[in-house]
């Protein structure tokens, strides 16, 4: 039966052309033929597409010829059109408006309290607005193209697989998705679609693909909670753009680690992409997975966050984390997080395996926030008073998928924080420590930014044990050691290079903690920095040991931004191990000074002696360290600006600058400080109290130029 909207616009409902004749369908207007323009309205075509047996391709439009001005051209479309998805959709000149009339507009999104409906929806008052659920969308030739253009950078099917499978291998995970249905979804791609993505690929079969999976986006259906309904919902016939651009997500990744193109699973690409370098590949695969975000910009869903989050941690591999477009999309992507309601999660209260998803990256949204922020010394974006998702239970992902009674088994298993009992480190378990871990950074950075007339140490020193009771119940995921990490890496039983980082990144983070709370306490709080320091050759010990056992059974790989860590862990403790050196240096050196020339003036040794020899050794392999870092890595000009910095504080630790004649009147008032070598010379003035200390023994490495530097220009 046809359908009565279609009928309405037969071409008897179009009138007459501009030059008076009858309008004709596409195939005769083509064929330049008359077209049987007297079709009753119960028939399908004119009499001459009929005749060819090609109903289907029956197509009227308003104005064939004319460019559209303000909406896109009446589209006529047989119902044999509506229902065969091989058949191409005629669509007018490639400069028509986008398919969304304006009357349909995205949905809101989450709406809070203080919204613009919120009273209404108080009152029960306030419905949707679904005056274009109904609409009839018509495809935008633009976005047709563009997902055609994605799909030419899709692999074949073998290759695909050993992506995935080289990726799951070397990564913690997608936080938002188990690699079980991500895999079903790489295996619906080629099974759904398989017959259009034979070798060579055409651009008509291309065309078909992009519109069906542009179709699925359309669905406005809620996703399933249960692991086979979650999973046929985004797969398949359902697949959108925001579920394959995951897929992309992985193929990227796994192009990131292989120097050459001799690698075994690198060479297994397909002959088209073959000769390409692996950086230029990897490029062009971001470049994918931008534009299915594109696609998927008017269906605001909570996958689509999680192509955003893997899109930005893909730019800080790729450009570093001190760029404008890091920034900007760190904030798109609390956008897309907040709009989706994942701030203050609205999904079951059962726990099933798409609620303990949602909520894993909801955590990873506000974390990344959290490291951004930590790194560039700016106010986050997402505050973690407006946050709160309730954390994911400590569950494995295989027990997740499963469901049932092997679900309820292991909820009942776990200890009354929702850790399990077993000291597993699942993916879960990961993602629990680091939203924990970003809240109590949040508090941290409130008081170093904050207003200083709202400080109080108090709040410090109970920071302090809150954080030891925090991770109380995971003594194993913060207590790495050097041998115990050795031993791990000695396992005879093959581990993936994430279960050896996991236990050595968790150490890193329990650390940093104390070192910034230790920093508040010795900046503000004047209490003594023993426990600073000791702090801060651990974490110089720990950044340096992956690269120092390199080759020895602990993998090093651009999955883990060597980059970042060194720069987000190494430089912050250096520059305090830097600041004592060169205190100790120049106490040494003006000591020598004063025993030479007799003088009976006091200089107190300090109370703290730090290991000058391990120091020096520490430092110079940072250096190394920072210069081995290759020029593809996102960081590189910022390693070798602060392998620069490094070097200039050896120079002065081996070469001390002569003592000016300041030091040698110290009961005479000293000249103003100045600039010498990049470091304020008061740090080699003796200060308050023949102490030695000058300007205040942090303040200097705000006088540094850490960041901008011409080098970065």
């Amino acid at each position: 039966m046809i359908d009565p909207e279609i009928m309405s616009i037969r071409p008897t409902a179009l009138g007459r052309r501009r030059n008076g004749l009858q309008p004709a369908c596409e195939n005769c207007r083509k064929a330049k033929v008359k077209c049987d323009t007297t079709t009753s309205p119960q028939d399908e075509a004119c009499s001459r597409c009929r005749k060819r047996q090609i109903p289907s391709e029956c197509i009227f439009l308003e104005a064939p010829m004319s460019k559209p001005r303000r909406q896109s051209p009446l589209q006529v479309r047989s119902p044999a059109q509506t229902t065969n998805s091989h058949v191409s959709i005629d669509t007018p000149t490639p400069s028509s408006s986008h398919w969304i009339p304006s009357d349909s507009t995205p949905a809101p999104g989450f709406l809070g309290v203080t919204s613009y409906s919120a009273t209404l929806d108080s009152s029960g008052l306030y419905t949707p607005d679904e005056s274009s659920a109904g609409a009839d969308k018509q495809f935008d030739p633009r976005d047709v193209a563009i997902g055609v253009n994605i799909l030419k950078y899709l692999p074949d099917q073998q290759t695909s697989e050993n992506f995935l499978e080289l990726y799951i291998s070397l990564t913690s995970g997608l936080m938002g998705i188990p690699w079980a249905i991500l895999r079903q979804i790489l295996a619906s791609v080629f099974s759904t679609y398989g017959h259009l993505l034979k070798s060579p690929r055409t651009e008509s079969d291309l065309e078909e693909i992009s519109r069906r999976i542009i179709q699925a986006g359309y669905g406005t259906g809620t996703e399933a909670d249960d692991a086979t309904g979650w999973a046929a919902s985004i797969s398949g016939t359902n697949l959108r753009w925001d579920t394959l651009g995951l897929l992309y997500v992985a193929f990227a990744y796994a192009c990131l680690p292989h120097p050459d193109h001799s690698n075994t699973d690198y060479a297994l690409i397909d002959k088209r992409n073959v000769v390409k370098d692996r950086a230029v590949y990897a490029r062009e695969l971001k470049t994918c997975l931008e534009n299915c975000i594109q696609l998927s910009r008017n269906s605001i869903r909570p996958l689509l966050c999680n192509l955003l989050y893997k899109n930005m941690l893909f730019e800080t591999n790729l450009e570093g984390d001190n760029r404008l477009s890091v920034w900007r999309l760190n904030h798109d992507l609390v956008a897309v997080a907040t709009a989706t309601g994942l701030h203050c999660y609205q999904g079951t209260s059962e726990v099933t395996v798409r609620s303990e998803m949602m909520k894993r990256l909801s955590g990873c949204v506000f974390r990344i926030d959290k490291e951004l922020a930590m790194f560039t010394g700016r106010p986050p974006a997402l505050g973690r008073r407006y946050y709160t998702c309730p954390l994911p239970l400590d569950l494995d992902d295989d027990v997740l998928v499963a469901g049932g009674e092997v679900l309820q088994e292991e909820i009942a298993a776990l200890d009354e924080n929702g850790w399990n009992k077993k000291g597993a480190t699942f993916p879960s378990t990961l993602c629990r420590f680091v939203i924990l871990t970003a809240r109590l950074l949040d508090e941290v950075m409130e008081l170093f930014l904050g207003s200083p007339s709202d400080f109080r140490i108090d709040q410090v020193n109970e920071l302090k044990t809150r954080t030891i009771e925090t991770f109380a119940p995971i003594p194993h995921f913060i207590s790495a050691t050097k041998d115990s990490l050795r031993m791990l890496a000695q396992n005879p039983l093959p581990l993936s290079p994430a279960l050896l980082w996991r236990p050595l990144l968790g150490r890193m983070d329990y650390l940093r903690i104390h070192f910034l709370l230790e920093r508040l306490s010795v900046e503000r709080g004047l209490e003594s920095k023993n426990k600073l320091l000791e702090i801060s050759r651990e974490m110089v010990d720990l950044t340096l040991f992956p690269w120092l056992e390199r080759g020895r059974g602990f993998t090093v790989t651009r999955f883990y931004d060597l980059d970042s860590t060194l720069i987000i862990y190494g430089i912050p403790a250096i520059g305090i191990l830097c600041t004592e050196l060169l205190k100790q240096t120049r106490l040494t050196h003006q000591t020598r000074h004063l025993h030479s020339s007799s003088t009976s003036s006091p200089c107190i040794s300090p109370n703290i002696k730090l290991p000058a020899a391990e120091t020096v050794q520490n430092l110079s392999h940072m250096i190394a360290f920072l210069e081995w870092i290759t020029p593809d890595a996102g960081n590189y000009k910022l390693c070798q600006h602060m392998a620069q910095v490094i070097k200039r504080v050896l120079e002065r630790v081996f070469e001390p600058p002569p003592l000016n004649s300041d030091e040698q009147r110290p009961n005479e008032q000293a000249e103003q400080p100045t600039m010498a070598g990049g470091f304020e010379s008061s740090l080699w003035t003796a200060g308050v109290d023949g102490l030695g200390m000058g300007m205040d023994d942090l303040e200097w490495l705000n006088t540094m130029d850490w960041i901008v530097d011409p080098f970065l220009m």
